[in-house]
């Protein structure tokens, strides 16, 4: 053990190096009993090191430290860990570095934390952040339980299989939630294990299985929450799409653009929107779609845009991420008139365009009322000065008379 961290006070004299990494921890569970045990692994990404010294933190009022290494040291609520390579730095270490096992005695939320120094092969220091991890021993109800009991549903149909509330532990699912939307996608960084699930039913009767939430691998992954109606006869399945990556802009599957050619999405596009309506004439048999995606590396696959029937069809616009793996689904729902709707269509619109002129006729009558009345108020004398006029005439007349008179 003294050896060893000489060797280490030693490298620590030599130089710095430019290299960043992140010490991160993990447990195999995340919630415990009392008297279960639980493995905290101190994990290293983004450098490998040679050599280290580290102090792990826990709370000695929840845990109880069982395992025992020749390279560790024990004093209260921290543990020494002292490691380098015997083989001069060949076999430096990258990912997982140690397993610590603790023995869960009171209940309450703990916070495992860790600080030390980390050697690369040719002794220079590492320069690294470090991440804490938390866990709860005794299943205390979570925020999301709680709203669970607030948000319960009133629908009482048996054969209700909707959701009434969807909701994650974090921001960024697309799009927003609606209940007769089954297909969501979320991207998250790679420090994110699992995501914790809402999922309220229409009937509170009705029962939800969520799987795929825990344990997330890199890539992708999908949460399914079955809705199961009170009946048992009715079954729905909502998924949400979760992207785990390092390199968030290569899991970008937005569009930028989205539009038909001389037709109207409802509502109008939005990124996140991921579902629109749109109506076309009996005479339309192919559509010209748009779609531009955010990133130019991620690509485009659009289905069902030609030859449409008359009545419901349904354009698909795909985008795959310039990763490969993360996916999109933009659905555009086309109505194509059939022979008698196009009629129909077509003397509404006349009917339109005729009360839109006659309106327009109505405000140019009006104009020129208007304008008529303001010239004759501008030729009119005003009563005031007709009565002014008129006194100065009398009196005139009978200044004259009087003159007369003499």
């Amino acid at each position: 053990m003294l050896i060893s961290i000489l060797i280490i006070i030693v490298m620590g004299t030599m130089s710095y190096a430019a290299e960043t990494g992140t010490v991160y921890l993990e447990s195999n569970q995340n919630v415990v009993e009392k008297g279960e045990e639980v493995e905290i692994t101190v994990n290293l990404k983004d450098v490998t090191t040679a050599a280290c010294n580290f102090f792990l933190y826990f709370d000695e009022d929840k845990w109880d430290y069982l395992s025992k290494m020749d390279n560790t040291n024990v004093e209260k609520n921290r543990i020494l860990f002292v490691w380098y390579d015997t083989n001069g730095g060949r076999s430096a270490k990258q990912g997982e570095l140690v397993k610590f096992r603790f023995k869960a005695k009171e209940n309450g939320l703990s916070t495992f934390s860790i600080e030390g120094d980390f050697y690369n092969s040719v002794g220079q220091k590492l320069k690294v952040d470090f991440q804490e991890k938390q866990v709860q021993i005794g299943k205390e109800e979570t925020i999301f339980q709680q709203q669970e009991e607030e948000e319960k549903g009133d629908n009482e149909q048996k054969g209700n299989a909707n959701l009434e509330v969807l909701r994650l532990d974090r921001e960024g699912m697309t799009p927003a939630f609606d209940k007769n939307i089954t297909e969501y996608y979320l991207t998250v960084t790679n420090e994110v294990k699992e995501i914790e699930v809402l999922a309220v039913t229409s009937n509170p009767e009705a029962s939800v299985e969520i799987t795929g939430n825990t344990k997330l691998k890199e890539g992708l992954n999908t949460i399914k929450i079955q809705v199961t109606s009170e009946d048992k006869k009715e079954k729905k399945i909502y998924t949400i799409q979760v992207t785990r990556t390092a390199n968030l802009a290569l899991a970008n599957t937005n569009l930028e653009i989205l539009a038909i050619e001389n037709v109207l999405l409802s509502p109008p596009f939005e990124p996140n929107e991921t579902n629109y309506a749109a109506e076309v004439a009996k005479g339309i048999n192919d559509l010209n779609v748009f779609a531009v995606p955010e990133n130019e590396k991620a690509t485009v696959q659009i289905s069902g845009d030609k030859n449409l029937k008359e009545g419901n069809n349904t354009v698909t616009v795909v985008v795959t991420a310039a990763n490969g793996f993360s996916k999109k689904k933009y659905q555009i729902q086309v109505y194509k008139r059939n022979e008698e709707e196009q009629k129909q269509y077509e003397e509404e619109q006349k009917e339109q365009i005729q009360k839109v002129e006659q309106a327009f006729q109505i405000d140019e009558m009006k104009e020129e009322r208007s304008q008529n009345q303001k010239d004759t108020e501008k030729g009119k004398i005003s009563p005031i000065i007709v009565i002014i006029l008129g006194s100065v005439l009398i009196v005139l007349t009978v200044v004259v008379f009087k003159r007369k008179k003499k």
